[in-house]
């Protein structure tokens, strides 16, 4: 009985801030979530360190340096990529490149908003990963004609797999079939 009158207001303030219990835990569905949020805290991650790199490269010593470090590595030469990336950082000024370290901390910041809801199992964290990346997907399929590579189409897939998965997820919960799931893994 005393387990039980600490349990029930701990669920109400749980639901009240949007945490529902972990569905099937034997089964794909919190696996799965936890997955999708380390892919999206380590693309934070990665989003951080460029940000950060983006940073120092606004001080012009730093961007020769590390211009002259691009042309010193064996891929730069007969890569297009590396030699667009050194003509880009020649060509740009430092508010363009502030700008870009911006904006990558602020998509950081909404992955890490992302992994942290999918960790959680917060329903707002679905729809809010379901809805962004929806949005990226056009954009993703027209880099992909006019510049196709392996990483884009992974890119892709991966994408359209989370955002299918996501929906599944989020359809099953509406027609109760998350919550019947969920009722009978907390009466064990």
């Amino acid at each position: 009985m005393c387990l039980n009158a600490v349990r029930a207001p701990l669920q109400q303030a749980c639901q009240r801030f949007g945490y529902r219990p972990r569905m099937h835990p034997h089964l794909h569905g919190p696996r799965t979530l936890a997955v999708i949020a380390a892919f999206k805290f380590f693309k934070a991650a990665l989003l951080i360190v460029l940000a950060i790199a983006l940073l120092r490269l606004r001080h012009p010593d730093a961007t020769e340096h590390f211009i002259d470090w691009l042309r010193a590595l064996p891929i730069a030469t007969g890569h297009q990529l590396v030699m667009q990336l050194i003509g880009w950082l020649v060509g740009t000024d430092t508010r363009t490149i502030g700008f870009f370290a911006a904006l990558a901390l602020g998509y950081a910041t909404l992955y890490s908003i992302e992994g942290f809801g999918l960790w959680r199992n917060a329903p707002w964290a679905e729809y809010l990963t379901v809805i962004t990346t929806s949005l990226l997907i056009p954009v993703e399929i027209w880099e992909i004609f006019h510049h196709p590579t392996p990483m884009k189409v992974l890119a892709l897939v991966i994408n359209l797999a989370i955002v299918a998965y996501l929906v599944h997820l989020l359809r099953a919960e509406r027609h109760g079939i998350g919550k019947a799931g969920a009722k009978s893994t907390q009466q064990r």
